[in-house]
C-alpha cells in the first residue's frame, strides 16, 4: 500500500485520495491553504451570507445545528452564537453513548441554553440495520451515520428552517477532496459519497435484511426539489474558519466538556463518550481499510506541525497494536455467545490478536511530543458502555 510521504495516509483512503509524483497527498496540499487564506475575510463572507438567511427566514430559528455532544459541537455552537444566530440543536440517539457521552450531550444543551430535539429511533429496527450493515459491509456505525446525516435535514424541511450549519467537512480535512475556496456545501450526493461511503439505505432492505422500507423514512434523505432552488443550504464552518480540531477541542473543557482517555489513540476529544467508535468500529476499519483511527489523528497533527513524519509513523505503529474489547458491543446487539464466536472466527480472524477478552484499561505507554501532551489533559475513564438513555431511567 502506498502512503503519503508527509502525513503517512494510505492511498486507499475510503473518501478518495490522490498522490503526486513525490507521494505527497491531496489532503496535505489542501491543508496548506489554511496558511494562505485571510480568515478574517472568510468570516465576513460567512457573516454576510447568514445575515441574508436570517433576514429572509420565516422560521423562529435561524439554522439547524446537528450535534452528537462531541467537542467539535461545542466549538461549532460557540461560533454560531457569536454570529448572532438562533439555532435549533438536533441530535440522534444512536444508543452507543457511555456515561461521558451522555454528560457531554446534556451539558452542551444546558451550558449554552439551547432549544433542542433528540430523536430516539425504534431500537428494534435500528439493531436490525446494524446487524445487516455488519453482515454486508463489516460496518457497525453505518445506520448511525445514515440517521445523523438525514434526520436534521428532515427537521429543517418540516420546520422551514433554510440553513443547516456543520463543523468540518471531513472530505476536505482528511483527503482534500475539495478546496476551501470552493465553499462546498452539503448535498444528497455528498452524503452518499462521503458520509455513507457510496452505500444507499435501500441496500439494507431485502437480501437477508428484515427491515420494512416504511420504517426507515428518517434514514433516507428527504426530497427537496419541490421546495425550490436555494430553499435549504448546508454550510461547513471549516471553509470560513481556520480549523484545528485538537487545539480548539482542548478549549471546550472550559464549557464542561469531558474528554475520554482512549486506548487506541492519543486524541481524547473526538467521539469522546462513544462506546463504539474506538471499539468495534476501530477494528472493523482495520478490516475494511487496512488502517485504524490513529492514522487519521497522526495525519492531522503532522499537517498542523505538532508531530514529525518520522514520529508519526512510530506513533501509528504503536497504537495500531493496541488491543480492543468488543464483546460489550455484541452483547448490546443481542448476539449470542456462539454468534460472537462465529463472527470472530469468520470475519475477524486476521485481527484476532487485537481483540481482548476483557475490558481494556487505557494507559500512558507511548511517548508523545510536548506539543501534543499539553493539549490532551485532563482525561477521564468511562464508567460504563452502551448506556441506552442514561437519564436516571432503569431499563
Amino acid at each position: 500500500m502506498t502512503t503519503c510521504s508527509k502525513c503517512n495516509y494510505p492511498s486507499n483512503h475510503p473518501l478518495g485520495i490522490t498522490l503526486n509524483a513525490s507521494n505527497i497527498c491531496s489532503g496535505c496540499f489542501t491543508h496548506d491553504e489554511k496558511y494562505e487564506i485571510d480568515w478574517n475575510v472568510r468570516k465576513e463572507i460567512l457573516l454576510e451570507m447568514v445575515q441574508n438567511y436570517k433576514k429572509n427566514s420565516k422560521s423562529f430559528y435561524d439554522c439547524v445545528i446537528p450535534v452528537t455532544g462531541d467537542a467539535e459541537d461545542y466549538h461549532t455552537i460557540k461560533i454560531i452564537l457569536d454570529l448572532g444566530l438562533n439555532p435549533l440543536v438536533v441530535s440522534v440517539n444512536d444508543y452507543f453513548l457511555n456515561d461521558i457521552g451522555w454528560h457531554n450531550l446534556h451539558n452542551l444543551i444546558t451550558y449554552f441554553d439551547l432549544d433542542s430535539l433528540l430523536y430516539n429511533p425504534d431500537i428494534k429496527t435500528y439493531k436490525e440495520l446494524v446487524t445487516t450493515s455488519l453482515r454486508k459491509y463489516n460496518h457497525g456505525m453505518w445506520p448511525s451515520l445514515a440517521l445523523r446525516s438525514a434526520f436534521p435535514v428532515h427537521v429543517a424541511k418540516q420546520r422551514k428552517i433554510p440553513l443547516i450549519i456543520y463543523g468540518q467537512n471531513q472530505s476536505i480535512e482528511q483527503v482534500g477532496k475539495f478546496s476551501h475556496y470552493d465553499e462546498v456545501q452539503s448535498s444528497h450526493w455528498s452524503r452518499i459519497e462521503h458520509d455513507l461511503f457510496g452505500i444507499n439505505v435501500k441496500e439494507m432492505c431485502g437480501s437477508g435484511g428484515h427491515v420494512d422500507p416504511k420504517d426507515i423514512s428518517y434514514y433516507v434523505y428527504p426530497k427537496l426539489e419541490k421546495l425550490g432552488k436555494g430553499f435549504l443550504t448546508g454550510l461547513y464552518l471549516n471553509n470560513y474558519f481556520l480549523w484545528d480540531p485538537l487545539a480548539q477541542n482542548y478549549k471546550t473543557l472550559k464549557y464542561g466538556f469531558k474528554s475520554q482517555f482512549q486506548n487506541s489513540t492519543f486524541d481524547p476529544y473526538e467521539r469522546a463518550g462513544n462506546s463504539m467508535y474506538y471499539g468495534f468500529h476501530d477494528l472493523s476499519k482495520q478490516i475494511r481499510c487496512g488502517y485504524r483511527k490513529i492514522n487519521d489523528h497522526v495525519a492531522r497533527e503532522i499537517r498542523h506541525k505538532r508531530i514529525t513524519t518520522k514520529d508519526g509513523l512510530s506513533i501509528i505503529n504503536q497504537f495500531s497494536q493496541k488491543p480492543v474489547y468488543i464483546k460489550d458491543f455484541f452483547n448490546w446487539l443481542d448476539i449470542t455467545d456462539s454468534g460472537y464466536k462465529w463472527f470472530l472466527q469468520h470475519r475477524l480472524s486476521e485481527i484476532s490478536h487485537l481483540i481482548s477478552d476483557t475490558p481494556v484499561i487505557p494507559k500512558d505507554s507511548i511517548l508523545l511530543p510536548d506539543k501534543i501532551k499539553k493539549l490532551i489533559k485532563p482525561r477521564q475513564k468511562a464508567k460504563s458502555s452502551f448506556e441506552i438513555f442514561s437519564k436516571g431511567i432503569s431499563l
